[in-house]
């Protein structure tokens, strides 16, 4: 859960630049990390002979991750995104290509709907399949701002839930992950509802300032948008997780 800080308006001039620094290099790091694991996120290792695909052989244990899928996708649909809830087989080709989105959530300030503002994080991100629809696009679509045609969420929903799947079954790509700093975890939003999205963070705090300060911001801009900062006072109390479990076998 990010905290709230109180900073005043030059303080956060400093902050933002620092932060976005950090950022551009986690995203950076995270990116060409991405790149060299993208062998082991291979769709086809869940869904086998239930998508499309220019390889034919059975999958070991495609028919109970494509079960599993369809039963939490038909919910989705009914329950949240309000389309059909029939999954054809087989489902469309998924690329074996990886893509990273700023984590981003709506928020109101003082309590106020008629005053949402979109939050971005500047450490985490989340981690989807290459396609066309991005969580973003889904959350307007909720939002009534911009609409999706039923395809788009469909393929969005069954993408989601392959890589979540797949980051499920597979601790190694998690350990490897956390090991390099970039943890894995599981969380949904508000936008989605149950929909498990992957989402890559880091071990750097970040915090919003004061509803006042975002609102003064955001009007100055003309966009209902804003970006967490990163706690650089936190950045000195880091912990070291590997000194700390090499302590911990020591007793």
């Amino acid at each position: 859960m990010t905290s709230a800080k109180e900073i005043d308006m030059k303080s956060m001039g400093s902050l933002r630049q620092a932060s976005q620094k950090i950022s551009g290099h986690l995203h950076k790091r995270l990116n060409g990390y991405l790149q060299t694991l993208t062998p082991l996120f291979a769709p086809r290792k869940i869904l086998g002979e239930f998508m499309d695909s220019a390889f034919k052989e059975r999958v070991s244990g495609a028919d109970t991750n494509f079960i599993a899928l369809e039963e939490t996708f038909k919910t989705l649909a009914r329950e949240t995104f309000d389309i059909p809830a029939k999954l054809s087989t087989p489902v469309p080709n998924i690329r074996n290509q990886l893509e990273i989105h700023p984590w981003e959530y709506r928020y109101l300030i003082g309590g106020n709907a008629e005053h949402p503002v979109i939050i971005t994080s500047p450490v985490r991100w989340i981690l989807t399949y290459a396609g066309g629809t991005t969580l973003s696009d889904v959350m307007s679509h909720q939002a009534r701002e911009e609409l999706l045609e039923a395809e788009d969420l469909k393929q969005f929903i069954v993408r989601t839930l392959t890589l979540n799947k797949l980051i499920e079954t597979s601790p190694s790509i998690q350990q490897m992950l956390e090991d390099l700093r970039f943890p894995l975890s599981t969380e949904t939003a508000g936008a989605t509802g149950d929909l498990p999205l992957s989402v890559i963070g880091s071990d750097l705090a970040t915090f919003r300032p004061q509803d006042e300060l975002i609102e003064t911001v955001t009007q100055l801009s003309g966009k209902p948008v804003f970006e967490e900062l990163i706690d650089l006072d936190a950045i000195e109390t880091l912990p070291d997780p590997f000194r700390i479990k090499i302590m911990e076998m020591l007793g």
